[in-house]
């Protein structure tokens, strides 16, 4: 049976390859960009698409960004902290100055040192006085002469005496404003130094370094070295003439005109387009794009004919872009269907023929069972035959063994008897070899 069917199907096949005639077309399907060929140009103008926002600032005049507008709102700045350099000029810009005083004073004088480098070849005539009066005090000296004491119990100086090293503490203190000292000596270049201290001998407030010659000197404060004269600086606004000035300098402070600007701020979106909702279009600012494109196939088959099962309908189909296919096809079932090659851009509806002869080779298979089945009928149609025929015959020959054994008795009816089993043996032969025709016939 199988084969059977097989030579039906290459019959089927043979006849198709010698009779159809293969044709296809050609669809257009979509364009795609290409660069180099102008088959095909699309212009589309695209704007710049801008939100609005209104931005406030204030800004020195003259000094803001070009893109602000002045309004009329302005204000003051605070006045600014004082400092000694001035500041830059701006417009509308107020500065104000200020004279800044630093003052000290003086500390007071306690103790005097007076020393010499040739004690006892040189005589020193001196005098020292506060508010040109002589002060009240205690001394020492050394290496000074009997008379030096002498002359320094009335508080007085003014008598030549020889001193090598003399320390005088007085018993109150003296500005040094009130300071005055008198010296003479009867040799020249005689190195002697004055150190002033203040209340304790570690405290020196001034000193001096001379050097003698035969004339009367009058010495000041000022005629002094300042060494530790001052106690801390004071710093006033104001002159002060009980204080001493140190230093005097300018301080600046300033406060701005601040003017309210205004800026109408643009947010572009971050692309060109033809439309962006909720923004404003900025018709000056565009641009044109061109699309060049050219024209993409896909080749289909004319007539699609399957004829057997092993199909596959894109092998119809030739192109370089991707589709799917929507069919119904029963392959079982011969005649024309519907299918579609549907493509990102378009739907191609085709016709397709089913001619495999699965309906008649199938009609046939039924056929032939239906008549193996009629063959197993008549086959135990004829065994059963057969069984009855060889149960009859048993049955003679039982019967032809009784006659035998009645053979003495009647010798006359043995002829017939043999001549009827001989018939009905030739009947049954005659009737098996007829089945048996039958059979192969129809097979």
């Amino acid at each position: 049976m199988n084969n059977i069917r097989k030579l039906f199907k290459l019959l089927f096949l043979f006849f198709l390859v010698f009779n159809i005639k293969v044709s296809a077309k050609t669809y257009g399907i979509e364009y795609k960009p290409i660069e180099n060929l102008d088959l095909k140009i699309e212009e589309t103008k695209k704007y710049r698409f801008y939100k609005e926002t209104k931005i406030n600032a204030y800004f020195i005049e003259d000094e803001n960004p070009s893109i602000f507008k002045k309004k009329n709102d302005y204000y003051y700045t605070s006045y600014s902290e004082w400092t000694n350099s001035r500041p830059k000029s701006k417009k509308n810009r107020e500065i104000k100055e200020r004279n800044v005083y630093i003052y000290s004073k003086f500390r007071k004088i306690k103790n005097i040192y007076i020393e010499t480098d040739d004690p006892d070849e040189s005589t020193l005539e001196f005098a020292i006085y506060f508010n040109g009066l002589s002060a009240s005090h205690s001394s020492f000296c050394q290496d000074c002469t009997s008379a030096y004491y002498m002359h320094t119990s009335d508080n007085s100086f003014d008598y030549p005496v020889h001193i090598n090293k003399l320390s005088i503490s007085y018993h109150e203190s003296f500005l040094p404003s009130e300071f005055k000292i008198r010296v003479k000596f009867n040799k020249e270049n005689i190195n002697y130094r004055v150190i002033i201290y203040g209340i304790n001998l570690d405290d020196i407030l001034y000193e001096g370094n001379f050097v003698s010659d035969l004339n009367l000197h009058e010495y000041l404060i000022d005629d002094f070295e300042r060494k530790n004269a001052f106690e801390d600086e004071t710093i006033k606004y104001e002159e002060d003439d009980n204080l001493y000035l140190v230093d005097t300098y300018k301080e600046y402070a300033y406060r701005d005109t601040y003017y309210l600007y205004e800026y109408n701020l643009k947010e572009y979106y971050p692309t060109y387009e033809e439309s962006v909702e909720g923004y404003i279009k900025d018709e000056n600012d565009f641009i044109v794009e061109k699309k060049y494109s050219y024209l993409e196939t896909a080749t289909i088959k004319d007539k699609i004919v399957i004829t057997n099962e092993n199909y596959d309908l894109a092998d119809y189909v030739k192109t370089t872009i991707p589709f799917e296919v929507a069919s119904n096809i029963d392959i079982s079932k011969n005649g024309n269907y519907k299918i579609k090659y549907i493509f990102p851009n378009r739907t191609i509806e085709k016709e397709v023929k089913v001619n495999t002869n699965l309906e008649y080779i199938d009609s046939l298979e039924e056929k032939i069972k239906k008549k193996n089945d009629e063959v197993k009928e008549i086959t135990a149609s004829k065994n059963e035959l057969i069984d009855r025929l060889e149960n009859e015959l048993k049955t003679k020959d039982e019967i032809i063994s009784k006659k035998q054994i009645q053979k003495s008795v009647v010798k006359s009816s043995k002829i017939p008897t043999i001549l009827i089993t001989i018939g009905i043996m030739l009947a049954v032969l005659c009737i098996i070899k007829s089945i048996k025709k039958t059979v192969e016939l129809k097979k």
